[in-house]
């Protein structure tokens, strides 16, 4: 449908809102704008700040602001040079038909049938489902890697529960739920939790991960190249690595604890031979 007067958008309410000057001029009214429309608003008993709101400007164009009335003893209210109105289609389609010429009946069936596709848009929004990701799409989305490679589903869970975000039935908790981060049945991420989770473990998307695996392979290069001691001294260092690796951040699951206590021990019983109980 062509556009015979520009529709905006409330920032307040998201509803569409015409400027009364444009309306004014579009309806070829004789009369001044101020004159016509203060009588219009009066006679039909249209109501500021829910049919219409006042907004008022200086001389340099700059939107002053004023209480909801509209009225302020302020110093501000006498560098008032220019007031716009924003109405309602309801209150559009009102000062149109009481218009009662052929310009006024065009104007108030455009509305009308403007007002029809802002709400079938609004209920067509409503019923489209939100996005949300399963946890394994959540877990591929974010890209968490430990020392061996990806993160997959049950890991993230144990990062999760780790960091108190879910319990230990793997449902999360009821104030990240609230924030809308979750849904509960069944457990997903919507894409506000996504940002957050993305935001949260940032960390383990570093280059860290490259530069401690680079590290670790230069340490047992040289550990082949050595002899006894200084190679099992080497040897305990890579070891050392690995294990902080794991541990870094604080975002450890229990896999990676215990791969780290095997290396460990692997590495102690090389030295000393430790005891099996100690395994």
């Amino acid at each position: 449908m062509k556009e015979l007067i520009k529709i905006e958008k409330s920032k307040r309410t998201g509803n569409p809102i015409v400027n009364a000057r444009d309306l004014h001029t579009f309806l070829e009214v004789r009369k001044d704008f101020s004159t016509w429309l203060k009588s219009k608003l009066k006679k039909y008993m249209f109501i500021e700040n829910v049919d219409y709101a006042r907004i008022f400007f200086d001389i340099n164009g700059k939107r002053i602001a004023f209480p909801q009335n509209g009225e302020s003893d302020n110093e501000d209210f006498g560098r008032v040079y220019r007031i716009e109105y924003a109405i309602t289609l309801d209150c559009a389609k009102g000062l149109s038909m009481v218009q009662n010429n052929a310009k006024g009946s065009e104007a108030r069936q455009y509305f009308i049938q403007k007002e029809k596709e802002f709400w079938a848009l609004k209920e067509e929004i409503l019923r489209k489902p939100e996005i949300s990701y399963t946890m394994s799409e959540t877990a591929k989305l974010l890209g968490l890697t430990d020392y061996y490679g990806k993160i997959g589903r049950n890991s993230f869970y144990n990062i999760l529960y780790f960091h108190k975000i879910v319990d230990e039935k793997n449902r999360p908790l009821q104030k990240y739920v609230k924030k809308g981060y979750f849904t509960k049945y069944p457990t997903k991420v919507s894409k506000d939790g996504l940002k957050w989770l993305n935001q949260r473990f940032v960390v383990e998307k570093s280059g860290e991960i490259t530069e401690l695996k680079q590290l670790v392979e230069e340490m047992k290069k040289k550990q082949e190249l050595q002899e006894n001691n200084q190679a099992m001294m080497i040897s305990g260092v890579a070891t050392i690595v690995e294990t902080l690796f794991y541990n870094k951040g604080g975002k450890k699951t229990e896999e990676q604890n215990r791969m780290a206590i095997e290396h460990l021990h692997s590495f102690l019983e090389k030295v000393e031979n430790l005891p099996k109980a100690l395994n």
